[in-house]
Order: structure tokens, then C-alpha cells, then sequence
């Protein structure tokens, strides 16, 4: 979750701060430090107010059980001193507090200009959801953006019902439903940006760290940003950019930026595995330029600070068939039988190749593909590589086969794909 602080006056940081405390509330613990968390948060805003020219941006991370809150400014800077200042201090006390209430404290200094203040703040995250009316958002067109007759045009239009969509859903339902949501969104959309890029170049196989860069770059430009690589290896890729597509309204809406990370995430995702992308440097929080680095394939830092994590996206051949039918049941009103059930009463039938009436196959088609390779001697790696999916994958729809057939090993496996034709004896 993400705001902007214009420093147009000392009443828009307390309403400011009256919202990240109704955000907080309707998703801790009921028996939270919320007193606590109000003087943090109300400390930090007014630090970033006092002592920072200009805008600031305020982040929230719920990413663990507590919420990591960071607070980004354009000031010249300040030192954060754990000793209480002495009586006649005219400040330091404010930041005091903090160090005193919060975990986890830190200050660096951002890239270019300013100041970047992180915390732990005293509140546990609520298990069950919220339903509680969700905020008005400043995601919505600045009134300066509506053309003279009154109306907003096509872009402020469709960039404040992105971030809406993400804003609405994080406040109403937690930030769990909205990164999920939200990674989705960036996986459908960037996957068929990948689509029409490997059609325009023929490529079946999976993309290359310098492809995925390309990519990046090109379908960014395409809506007038100036993303370029700075690297890109086997690692991770690292890129810059100078222009943001959104223009100088983007500081006021910081949001935006979580549409670039999922398209960014599940682009790489789909081509490695998995994904982390981090934000290091953002145009929407006053750094000068960005800078974008997506992790590939797992190889991540362990826990890197503010990286938000993609895994390829499930298709229904690649969804647990057992899952997904047992859903589809229920929704129905149908009754469900598991398939270890099945498999007892067809595993006489198996064995001995005797079929009544030609049963319907036990199998979904990516399932028959995965048996009709393991009994032409294909090993898990090079059945991924085929296939497109990861190495667990694979094992998961093996041992989803071996339960549903009621067979133990790749043996009875060929015997079971000679019988049914999938391969010649």
C-alpha cells in the first residue's frame, strides 16, 4: 500500500496519517499496539514534513506478520541518535520515540537525493480478511488533469482504474488478496506481450535473461518510457529508466509502479520459474531515474528488502486435477471421488489390462504427455525442458499419476502407456 505526501499543508498530514491508521486497523490484531503505531507513524510524517522540501511517499510492507513502513523524502537529510536529546533540544525527541516504540529502524540515505526511514511497526497482522469500507484513494485525476469541458481524458482515466482496482482491493480484502490480484493481472498481461513478442521472432523455446531484458525495454518504449539494461546474466537482470510513462503525476500516484513489477515478474517467471523483482530507485518517490532489478529463477538474496516474488503462472493442464475437480464438485452440488478411491477399485483392472466398455481416461492431456515421455525413457529434467514447466512440477503431476493409476514406478508406468497406445510395445 502506497501514498503521497504533497507538503501542501500541515492538515494533509494528519489526514495522511488518519488513513494509514484506519488501513492498519482493519488489518492487525485487534490487541495490536495501535497507540503505539500512531505515534510512529505520526512521528515520521511529520520529520519527512518539518525538515524535507517538497514531496514524500509513504510505503507499507505486509509482507511478514508485522508491517514494514517506509517513509521516502527530498530533504538534505538528518542522523537518527538512540540517546534522548537533553531538555533544552529543540528536536530529536520525536525521532527518539520512534527508535523507542518501533523495531527494526533504519536510515539511508536515497541514491541521489534524500532520505529513505524504515520500520517494524507494534502490530500483528489479522488472519481473517476485512470487509470494512475501503478509503477514497488519491489515485483519483487531479482536477488540473480534466480537459475544459469538464471530462478526463483516456489515460488519466485508465491509470487511476488501475490503481483503484489494487488500492480498493488491498483496502477491502488485505494485502494478500491484493498481491495475488495484482501478480495475476501482471502475469495475463505480460504474458501476452511475450506471446506477440516470440511471434514476431519465431521463438518456441523459453526466453533467454537477454531476450526477457529486450522484451522489457520494448514494450515499455511502447507506451513512452526509456527503460534501458544495464545487465542481465543467468543471475538476474538489472535495468534503468529515465522517463516514466505516466509522467510527473506518477509522484502523486506511486501505485503504478506495482503494475510494472508484476508484468516485469511474470514475464520472468514464466521463462524461469520464478521471480523477484525489486524497485531499488523510483521516479514516483523523487529518485532521478529507476532502477528495476528482477531476480531469475530462485536466485534471489534471502528475504531482499521490498521485492515482491512471482511463480509461473498454473494453467488447467498444469492445476492439481484432484484440486480442481473437487472445487468444481463442491460448487455443483455433485458428489467427489477422490482418485486414490478410484485407483482401488481400478487397479485389478489396470494390471491386467481388462476394460469394460473402454473406460473415460483417468489422465488430464498434460498428465498423458508426462507419461507418454517417462516411458520414452525421459528424465524429469529433460521432460521440464520440453515441456516448459519446472523440474517440481514434474514430480508433482508423477506422483499425481502414480496415486490416481494405483501403480509404484516408472516400470508399471510403461506398461500401463503401451496399453493404453500412448507408445508402441
Amino acid at each position: 500500500m502506497e501514498w503521497a505526501l504533497d507538503g501542501a499543508g500541515v492538515e494533509a498530514v494528519g489526514a495522511l496519517r488518519r488513513e494509514i491508521m484506519a488501513y492498519l486497523r482493519r488489518h492487525a490484531e485487534p490487541d495490536s499496539d495501535f497507540a503505539g503505531a500512531e505515534i510512529v507513524v505520526a512521528e515520521l510524517l511529520a520529520n519527512a514534513f518539518e525538515h524535507a522540501p517538497g514531496p514524500a511517499w509513504v510505503r507499507a510492507s505486509w509482507a511478514r506478520e508485522r508491517p514494514r513502513l517506509e517513509v521516502h523524502d527530498l530533504g538534505p537529510g538528518f542522523t537518527l541518535d538512540a540517546e534522548l536529546p537533553q531538555p533544552v533540544a529543540e528536536r530529536g525527541r520525536g525521532l527518539f520515540l520512534v527508535n523507542a516504540i518501533a523495531d527494526q529502524v533504519e536510515l539511508a540515505a536515497k541514491p541521489r537525493r534524500g532520505s529513505k526511514m524504515t520500520v517494524t511497526l507494534p502490530v500483528r497482522r489479522r488472519v481473517q480478511a476485512s470487509h470494512d469500507p475501503p478509503r477514497r484513494s488519491g489515485a483519483l485525476p487531479a482536477l488540473e488533469e480534466a480537459s475544459e469541458d469538464g471530462t478526463f481524458g483516456k489515460e488519466p482515466f485508465l491509470r487511476a482504474l488501475t490503481v483503484e482496482l489494487a488500492q480498493v482491493m488491498e483496502a477491502r480484502e488485505g494485502p494478500d488478496v491484493a498481491e495475488a490480484v495484482v501478480a495475476q493481472v501482471g502475469a495475463n498481461v505480460g504474458g501476452r506481450m511475450e506471446e506477440a513478442y516470440r511471434a514476431a521472432r519465431g521463438i518456441t523455446d523459453r526466453l533467454s535473461p537477454q531476450q526477457i531484458a529486450d522484451l522489457y525495454v520494448r514494450l515499455k518504449g511502447a507506451i513512452d518510457g526509456s527503460f534501458y539494461v544495464i545487465s542481465a546474466d543467468e543471475q538476474k537482470i538489472v535495468l534503468g529508466n529515465r522517463n516514466c510513462p505516466f509522467g510527473p503525476v506518477v509522484q502523486r500516484q506511486p501505485g503504478l509502479c506495482r503494475m510494472t513489477s508484476s508484468v516485469f515478474g511474470g514475464i520472468a517467471a514464466r521463462n524461469t520459474g520464478s521471480s523477484a523483482v525489486v524497485l531499488e530507485e523510483r521516479i514516483a518517490l523523487g529518485d532521478p531515474e529507476c532502477r528495476v532489478v528482477v531476480w531469475l529463477g530462485g536466485q534471489a538474496p534471502p528475504d531482499p528488502d521490498g521485492a515482491h516474488h512471482y511463480l509461473a503462472p498454473v494453467d488447467d493442464g498444469d492445476a492439481d486435477p484432484a484440486l480442481v475437480e473437487a472445487c468444481r464438485a463442491a460448487m455443483r452440488g455433485r458428489e467427489f471421488l477422490y482418485p486414490a478411491a478410484v485407483a482401488a477399485f481400478m487397479r485389478d483392472f489396470l494390471k491386467r489390462g481388462e476394460y469394460v466398455g473402454g473406460p473415460k481416461d483417468l489422465l488430464t492431456r498434460r498428465e498423458r504427455e508426462i507419461v507418454t515421455l517417462i516411458a520414452d525413457s525421459y528424465t524429469g529434467k529433460e521432460i521440464a525442458e520440453k515441456l516448459v514447466i519446472s523440474e517440481k512440477t514434474v514430480e508433482r503431476h508423477r506422483g499425481n499419476i502414480l496415486l490416481k493409476l494405483g501403480l509404484r514406478d516408472r516400470v508399471a508406468l510403461t506398461r500401463y502407456a503401451i496399453r493404453r497406445g500412448l507408445i508402441e510395445a
